[in-house]
């Protein structure tokens, strides 16, 4: 129109590959669709080269046509990589020994390959967990656990060493609409469940919307997770193992200015053997606003709040009790800050938060669920309420050793009442294909199994 036929050329020819390659894709032809992206890159004056992805890098020259066709070219060749990740992971949150104190050691290994128009992938996880070793008087445990405190128990000094170990499978496969998987948790535990979810993401105008069903395993302390077998003498029986079976909808707003908000609200029963039945609700959302929002830099501040509700308390470690935290009333508020960014080879991600939360318990028998054998009293806890303040930090580092092998780092520390756990992680990544471009912003290590969404 304005008689710049030279610049309109070149950009109907880099128009033009684009869409050819977009439409291959979606004929699920990426081979084909590679080839036109290169093509797309030289028509539109980015370059030429054997090495496509280190082309994909962001330049912040570009116009909206190189940008898009670095975009695509760049999801396009990551999802047709086949990628090994190994993962070491360890957390810990302090409490009594053999009761609510934890530590988790696991051993992640994931491969991903391209699978139908997705990426496919299979997990392992080896875990070992402890929750320490009873303190004993005269040869019985000193706190309550399992139906010790029953006068007909017989006295409680088995199982002194609560630890166990298995290893976790899973498989699964997601697109950018789709996500499943199925699996277990650990194999060799004492109580071992079927776990597994399905997510699909859609948007209703501006609105991100997805839609989710999930069974997962909760995974707080060795009771809730592993399960437990009653150390008592003429008890013997197992409980614990427990699981949140149920759904969620996530809500997101962010068409990439400096505001965005989130939502997400669902609903569980859990359950678990030998342990009372319960019911969650959550209602969780938030807002951020990015300070500073360029390609390789991001800062961000927001406010986030917590609504969650438990149809009962089944926090304690007595045969029946679940050992996972689950207050009548829980809410929270939160003010996180992260600053992320990315170098050549670089990538962090370094954040922090303080927090304001308040909870209620209401009143809960010893016993919920009659284990078998004749109770002396089944008395009931008094309830409780309360609150305070907390902090989180936390950091992960990634660094692009050649285009083929990446190492990361993570650390993060909570702090609040009666709740302390600490977190770290170190990764190695292997690509098959070589990766050159942009690293992930922010780093992308494994989440366990056991703490899938």
């Amino acid at each position: 129109a304005v008689g710049d036929t030279t610049q309109a050329a070149a950009q109907f020819a880099g128009l033009k590959q684009r869409a050819a390659a977009q439409l291959e894709r979606a004929q699920q032809q990426p081979d084909a669709a590679l080839a036109d992206y290169r093509q797309a890159m030289a028509a539109s004056g980015i370059g030429d080269g054997d090495n496509v992805s280190r082309l994909t890098r962001n330049n912040p020259q570009d116009d909206w046509l190189k940008r898009s066709i670095r975009s695509d070219t760049a999801d396009l060749y990551r999802q047709q990589d086949t990628t090994l990740m190994l993962e070491q992971d360890y957390s810990r949150n302090k409490g009594t020994a053999g009761v609510s104190d934890f530590s988790a050691h696991t051993t992640m290994l994931q491969a991903e390959t391209p699978l139908a128009d997705g990426r496919g992938f299979l997990r392992l996880d080896r875990v070992q967990i402890s929750a320490g070793t009873f303190s004993t008087t005269n040869g019985t445990f000193d706190e309550t656990f399992g139906s010790c405190d029953d006068a007909n128990s017989g006295g409680c000094s088995r199982y002194a060493s609560q630890r166990d170990e298995g290893t976790a499978l899973g498989v699964g496969w997601s697109n950018e609409v789709w996500s499943a998987d199925l699996g277990t948790t650990p194999l060799g535990f004492e109580v071992t469940n079927w776990v597994g979810g399905v997510s699909w993401k859609t948007d209703v105008k501006e609105v991100g919307v997805t839609l989710t069903a999930s069974r997962r395993p909760i995974s707080s302390s060795l009771l809730a997770y592993a399960g437990a077998r009653d150390p008592a003498a003429n008890g013997g029986k197992t409980w614990g193992g427990v699981v949140a079976t149920g759904g969620s909808v996530g809500l997101s707003y962010d068409r990439g200015g400096a505001h965005g908000v989130w939502a997400d609200i669902s609903a569980h029963q859990i359950t678990g053997e030998n342990v009372a039945d319960n019911s969650r609700e959550r209602l969780m959302a938030g807002y951020y606003y990015k300070l500073i929002n360029s390609d390789n830099r991001r800062a961000t501040v927001g406010l986030n709040t917590m609504l969650w509700h438990y149809q009962k308390d089944l926090s304690d470690y007595t045969f029946g009790q679940g050992g996972y935290y689950s207050p009548q009333s829980y809410l929270s508020f939160s003010v996180p800050v992260t600053w992320r960014q990315r170098t050549g080879n670089w990538s962090f991600d370094l954040g922090g938060s303080v927090s304001w939360s308040h909870s209620k318990t209401d009143a809960q028998q010893r016993y919920p669920v009659n284990p078998g054998f004749t109770l002396a009293s089944n008395p009931s806890s008094a309830s409780s309420s309360g609150g305070g303040v907390g902090y989180t930090l936390q950091a992960v580092i990634e660094r692009r050793v050649t285009p083929h092998w990446f190492i990361g780092a993570g650390v993060d520390i909570q702090q609040a009442k009666d709740y302390t756990p600490s977190h770290g992680l170190l990764y190695v990544r292997y690509s098959a294909a070589g990766w050159d471009g942009d690293l992930d912003m922010p780093p992308q290590p494994l989440t366990p199994y056991a703490d899938f969404k």
